[in-house]
């Protein structure tokens, strides 16, 4: 190249100085757009020094630990030094997001450096940046700074894509007591002009631009900018558009070309949905280019599908939870980079699979499941947390809306799917029976109306305004869609499950006890599976661990069930908006449920706590994780925080009595037994009985704080109402049973029901 440069006769000084630029042009190329970044990195022996460009001082500057979180910084210089500032950020919904979630602290100086002056100019100050990033003693995501072994770490290489300075680093991290060496990337990157952001809302689904806020923890709608992409149309005047800039991620290099297909179409579920919000091919899915010029696989530039599935790796069989990084421009809420993370193992996905749906598809009854129902699994992981790359939170989403009739019907399952979003922990139809032959394309969790809903809401644009109030009104009209379809309802995780609305792990209609009925048919269909599909398995760890799985979706069920017990629908409101925000459920459906749980819950058939298979897996009660469930359903069924429900609703909301009728019903089915001529009780219900005795009889000895009381004191405590009824039914009891003491023969009942005497009288 450069000879020949040389053979080139100009006769001009201009055309000399033109190809000596070409010629420094060509030279820095491997750089790849260090000329351009105003941010230099330079590594001299095992320090690194940073050349910051006069231009970027007081700028606001992203700085990114990838894959741990990142912060909004800014450079300044102070005499002779330059310092690194982590400041308050003003979001552009008009507040001021603080430091470290605290609203006292201003600022934060990160570290000071000392410039060295004969290597700086006018235009640039050099300074030596090593210990930032290898001593590592800032807080990322509000987590405390790791203790960083500076002597087994260093600093790896220096990379440039567009407005970005990456620098690699190879880290050992001391972490309680153990060491472990992983590749860590910075990133500085120069942060565009602020979008124009959407206002959060709490009755809708997006997180706040400060994730760690408590504006996510609460149904409250504070000034906040939700998260989003910045998605601009290329034909403004066009109802449907292709965006300026569609949102794409990459595949890890190291993702299985086998998956790829599924992985794929689980993000472009979300396609139709986008369209929906006026954005044509929106998304997209590639490889990583061939050429590796201005590519990093750590970089904001990217977005990312990252496959950490450690299939093979001893320890690794069991692990679940795929997730989702996203870096954020705090000012506006602009998702800048959003790295998919899929971590599910193989068994995790089939195991859930198969304990719901294994007796509706013949692709489940065989153990470890095809590669093509492995992938429609991963399609619907994928899918998930695809919605959170979007701004989307896991939360409850249309749940106790659809009708309990269509759960099976093939038309509607095929339109609407089984729950009205992905991102809720519905998971697969289990209600669907095998007489009803609907195809098990449709059993699997999918993208849903209550999705569309929520992306149109963030994401439509209705003017050229730059001003984000000036959006409200279309944005309420969208809102104001929840008013008349109960499936696009949002609300967020409670401390307590309070209705039928908020719960996870099951398929969630308007019918739970219904719902549960045919859950608990095909749950006898797994149990009956369990030995074929563990026939050809070298042990019996699968029957193991599917039949514990099997209990587990069990007491989902039941919990299903019982969230009508003192439970409430969730209908968020503004307050311009009238009614209630919390409904109770209709006293005849919690007494239903009540019964329900008597027969289903505290009676538990043969095939389930006695399988066929149960003496190759147990040799001892003390494994028998059914009745633990079993006295864990008593324990919830009486906790002060649903009993203070019941008591609002008894005495504020026209359910008068609705206390003294359940918790009646509860004791006399409890103890039915009572009831029959010859009086004998099983051990499992004894059990159950003795916990009964002594939850109510706890609750009524339990001390409340009557003086220098503080908000919250009481709160978790059993209220003198509550006590007085337990009271009422422990009385009750204790007169049953001397009533029904001689009507049994059976010694082992004689004296269980001598404990139980002996139990109530300690708290009467």
């Amino acid at each position: 190249m450069i000879k020949y440069i040389r053979h080139i006769t100009t006769p001009t000084k201009f055309k000399y100085k033109l190809l000596f630029s070409l010629i420094i042009v060509l030279v820095a190329c491997p750089l790849w757009g260090q000329v351009t970044n105003p941010l230099k990195a330079h590594i001299e022996g095992d320090r690194l020094f940073i050349e910051l460009n006069i231009a970027l001082l007081n700028k606001p500057l992203l700085f990114v630990k990838h894959g741990i979180g990142h912060h909004q910084v800014v450079w300044s210089k102070q005499n002779d030094f330059i310092a690194l500032t982590l400041p308050q950020i003003k979001s552009s919904s008009g507040v001021i997001i603080p430091v470290d979630n605290n609203y006292r602290i201003k600022s934060i100086i990160i570290e000071r450096f000392p410039i060295v002056k004969h290597k700086s100019s006018d235009h640039s100050f050099y300074f030596d940046a090593t210990d930032l990033l290898i001593q590592d003693a800032i807080k990322w995501n509000l987590k405390a700074p790791e203790t960083v072994l500076e002597n087994q770490s260093y600093i790896k290489g220096v990379a440039y894509l567009a407005n970005e300075t990456i620098i690699k680093t190879k880290s050992t991290i001391l972490s309680n007591g153990n060491k472990r060496t992983l590749d860590v990337d910075f990133s500085f990157f120069i942060l565009p002009d602020p979008m124009k952001a959407r206002l959060f809302d709490h009755r809708m689904g997006f997180y706040s631009e400060d994730n760690y806020s408590e504006i996510n923890a609460f149904p409250r709608t504070k000034k906040a900018s939700i998260t989003r992409w910045r998605m601009e149309k290329k034909h403004k005047n066009k109802k449907i558009s292709e965006p300026i800039n569609p949102i794409v991620f990459y595949f890890d290099p190291a993702t299985p070309d086998k998956w790829k297909p599924y992985i794929k179409a689980g993000v472009m579920e979300w396609l139709p949905v986008f369209e929906a919000a006026g954005f044509k091919n929106a998304i997209d899915v590639r490889d990583v280019p061939n050429s590796k010029e201005k590519w990093s696989n750590y970089s904001v530039n990217h977005s990312m599908i990252r496959w950490l599935n450690y299939e093979g790796v001893r320890g690794s069989e069991g692990k679940s939870g795929s997730s989702v990084s996203k870096i954020i421009d705090f000012r506006s809420g602009e998702i800048l980079k959003s790295d998919i993370l899929l971590a599910s193992s193989y068994q995790s996905l089939s195991d859930d699979y198969f304990v719901r749906c294994a007796p509706l598809d013949k692709r489940a009854q065989q153990y470890p499941l095809s590669d093509e129902l492995i992938g429609e699994l991963i399609q619907f992981v994928t899918a998930h947390e695809a919605g959170h790359a979007f701004g989307l939170r896991d939360a409850h989403y249309g749940e106790y809306a659809y009708p309990f009739e269509k759960m099976r019907d093939k038309k509607w399952l095929k339109q609407m799917g089984h729950t009205p979003s992905v991102m809720t922990y519905a998971r697969h139809n289990y209600i669907v029976q095998p007489e009803d032959g609907i195809s098990p394309s449709v059993l699997i969790q999918k993208v849903g109306p209550a999705d569309t809903h929520q992306i149109k809401w963030g994401y439509q644009i209705f003017s050229d305004s730059t001003d984000s109030n000036n959006d409200l009104n279309y944005l309420e009209k969208i809102i104001r869609q929840q008013d008349s379809i109960a499936w696009y309802r949002y609300n967020i995780e409670y401390e307590d499950i309070i209705g039928p609305g908020s719960t996870n792990e099951v398929v969630d209609n308007n019918n739970p006890v219904k719902s549960t009925e045919l859950g608990l048919k095909n749950m006898k269909r797994v149990l009956e599976l369990l030995p074929r599909v563990n026939k050809n398995q070298k042990d019996n760890a699968l029957l193991e661990r599917l039949y514990d799985k099997t209990l587990y979706l069990w007491y989902q069920e039941m919990t299903h069930v019982m969230s009508l017990i003192g439970g409430y629908t969730i209908h968020y409101k503004a307050g311009h908006q009238p009614g209630d925000v919390y409904t109770p459920i209709p006293i005849l459906s919690q007494e239903e449920a009540m019964e329900f749980l008597l027969l289903n819950a505290f009676e538990v058939p043969d095939w389930l706590y006695n399988p066929s298979f149960l003496s190759r897996i147990r040799y001892s009660a003390k494994s028998d994780k059914l009745i633990e469930y079993q006295l864990k359903l008593i324990s919830e069924l009486t906790t002060p925080q649903r009993t203070k429900r019941l008591e609002r609703t008894d005495v504020l909301m026209g359910f008068e009595g609705i206390i003294k009728k359940l918790f009646s019903k509860l004791r006399l089915g409890l103890f039915y037994e009572l009831n029959h001529d010859k009086v004998q009780i099983d051990r499992r219900k004894q059990e159950l009985q003795r916990a009964y005795i002594g939850r109510l009889g706890e609750a009524i000895i339990q001390h409340r704080v009557y003086t220098n009381v503080g908000f919250g004191t009481n709160e978790f405590l059993y209220s003198n109402y509550i006590k007085t009824i337990f009271m009422s039914e422990l009385l009750s009891l204790e007169k049953q049973i001397r009533y029904r003491f001689k009507a049994t023969e059976d010694e082992n009942t004689i004296n269980h029901l001598k404990l139980c005497l002996i139990q109530i009288k300690k708290y009467t």
